[in-house]
């Protein structure tokens, strides 16, 4: 399979009047700090449409069970109703967690956490998606987005070991409630 490589521009933030710059660099060259920067934000825009996957297809469980005749109606469901375009990640999320509250299918605790951390994976998706990554000159880079406000973060390891923790946790939560 052909792999394409199209031209990309990344902001370079100088820092004047004894300004210090928010992050740091990783002592990795500029190419190589920015493979890992677009891997990253591949696996998390792919994780998150996986997440939402798994949420749909959690919900038809729950709704539908998995016996054969109900298939029809299941997959009508999935494929026609939470598989379109009409019904976003939040409102997917919104279904699958209250199914899970109204059903006592998961403690509350292990409900709250899931419900953080798929809030976070769309910010992160979002994030990732519309936003721009810009270097500091001599440092690391950031990432510049709008949630609510202008919004920046540093890209670091924390903050990419803390992504791929919460969407493995996710993950984790999301196949028991199919498995189950």
């Amino acid at each position: 399979m052909k792999a394409i490589s199209l031209p990309k521009a990344i902001p370079i933030r100088f820092y004047l009047d004894g300004e210090k710059p928010k992050s740091i660099s990783s002592g990795s060259s500029l190419n190589i700090d920015l493979d890992i920067i677009e891997k990253n934000t591949s696996e998390i825009i792919s994780a998150a449409i996986m997440l939402e996957d798994r949420m749909v297809e959690a919900v038809s469980k729950i709704l539908f069970g998995l016996s054969k005749d109900k298939k029809e109606r299941r997959d009508f469901f999935t494929n026609e109703i939470m598989g379109t375009s009409d019904f976003s990640y939040a409102f997917k999320r919104r279904v699958f967690t209250r199914l899970l509250e109204q059903m006592n299918l998961l403690p509350v605790d292990k409900i709250k956490i899931l419900k953080s951390g798929l809030n976070k994976v769309m910010g992160w998706r979002n994030a990732f998606a519309h936003g721009t990554v810009l270097h500091e000159h001599g440092a690391g880079y950031m990432l510049q987005y709008y949630s609510g406000g202008h919004k920046e973060v540093v890209l670091d390891d924390a903050y990419f070991e803390n992504i791929e923790l919460t969407i493995r946790e996710c993950l984790y939560i999301c196949n028991g409630v199919i498995q189950a």
